[in-house]
């Protein structure tokens, strides 16, 4: 009886939480062991019918295809959910800069209340507030690169545009979540790929978690296998070059490399052997905890949210009332999930910065990422 007077907050995240729970296991479940029965069989029809649609919608965009004057890198992925398409953004535009090139970053900006084409801008206002208007993302993205604009619109060409008018100095563009934007030529194609399970069950949406069929990853140039550091990853990686032996294929695992607060930047290790409580919304936060974790800090309480999920008062007194009850000395969190906060909660947490590592793999992706991107000042044909 006690759901029938709780928030509707609360009851709508519990049901959101249920059904997400069950799609998840069916996304998870290999396809010879999916059950068969009515919900299973009318996911699959509408997998047909999505695969169908995705086919005449990528033959109308490569048949209306537009280029840009300037070289265009895109990071993509073929499922839902995170694989580290951000992080590889920001490790993309900071090489890019530290080898002389000026990036722009065009993103949809998922989620965003707000309409048509914008540059976002992290500052001045509250970051929650702009993320509401922007989108989680590219808030991230703007206050991480504060010196790269970052553009958001449904259409890239036309973002791109107007960045280029606003600044003809641009001369590379970086497209976030790029690789089923068809519409707009691009001279670097990366696919991020989540080393501890690719591919989920293997089926389209909805009765699996990609957004298109594996063998489109042939339109890849690169893949990036992320999570390198996971006990799957070796079987992944064998895996991936049976599939396609001619792709060049790299490898990153994501690492904590300090904490931020309202007091400034300090290295993770200063938590080491310290209680602390770790809330996330994101895709796949146990990642994001077990990283925590890796490094030696006690998290003694984890409270995952729905990705993208925007925190009520509520929620935050959960998060606070979980960490006192479990003994907790700091309040941990992702810099995705920081720009969610209300200002006046964001200086009670401490946030965690995550970059890519690529390991012995770094000066063979920069070489890889400088070549093709060198040779882009003239473009292949469309």
């Amino acid at each position: 009886m006690r759901a029938l007077f709780a928030p509707a907050s609360a009851i709508r995240d519990e049901l959101y939480g249920a059904g997400s729970r069950r799609l998840a296991r069916i996304w998870n479940t290999p396809g010879p062991d999916l059950p068969r029965d009515g919900l299973i069989a009318l996911l699959g029809g509408a997998s047909k019918v999505y695969e169908k649609l995705l086919r005449i919608d990528q033959a109308r965009a490569l048949a209306n295809l537009e280029r840009l004057p300037v070289r265009v890198i895109s990071v993509g992925n073929i499922s839902c959910g995170g694989t580290g398409k951000t992080p590889l953004v920001l490790w993309i535009c900071r090489y890019l800069a530290q080898i002389g090139a000026k990036p722009a970053i065009l993103t949809r900006g998922y989620g965003r209340s707000g309409k048509g084409m914008a540059r976002v801008n992290a500052r001045g206002e509250s970051l929650y507030r702009q993320s509401a208007v922007f989108g989680d993302e590219p808030v991230l993205l703007a206050q991480s690169l504060p010196s790269i604009p970052v553009r958001v619109g449904r259409g890239r060409a036309e973002s791109g545009r107007a960045a280029l008018l606003e600044d003809p100095g641009i001369d590379t563009v970086v497209l976030d979540d790029g690789f089923q934007h068809l519409t707009l030529a691009r001279d670097l194609d990366l696919v991020v790929l989540d080393s501890r399970n690719p591919f989920g069950n293997g089926r389209t949406l909805p009765l699996g978690p990609l957004r298109e069929p594996v063998h489109h990853l042939r339109r890849a140039d690169a893949l990036v296998l992320t999570h390198s550091d996971h006990r799957q990853f070796d079987k992944t990686k064998s895996m991936i070059e049976e599939l396609f032996p001619d792709k060049p294929t790299f490898s990153c695992r994501h690492g904590i490399v300090g904490l931020r607060s309202d007091f400034g930047f300090f290295p993770v290790d200063a938590l080491a052997g310290r209680k602390a409580a770790a809330f996330a919304g994101i895709a796949g936060p146990e990642g994001f905890f077990d990283a925590l974790a890796s490094r030696g800090i006690d998290v003694c309480a984890r409270l995952p949210f729905p990705d993208h999920h925007r925190y009520s008062a509520l929620d935050l007194a959960r998060v606070i009332e979980t960490a006192s009850g479990s003994g907790a000395e700091f309040i941990l969190t992702t810099a995705k999930d920081a720009v969610r906060l209300p200002t006046e909660f964001r200086g009670a947490v401490l946030t965690a910065d995550l970059q890519l590592d690529f390991g012995t793999d770094e000066e063979r992706f920069q070489k890889f990422v400088r070549n093709r991107t060198c040779s882009a000042w003239n473009p292949r044909p469309a």
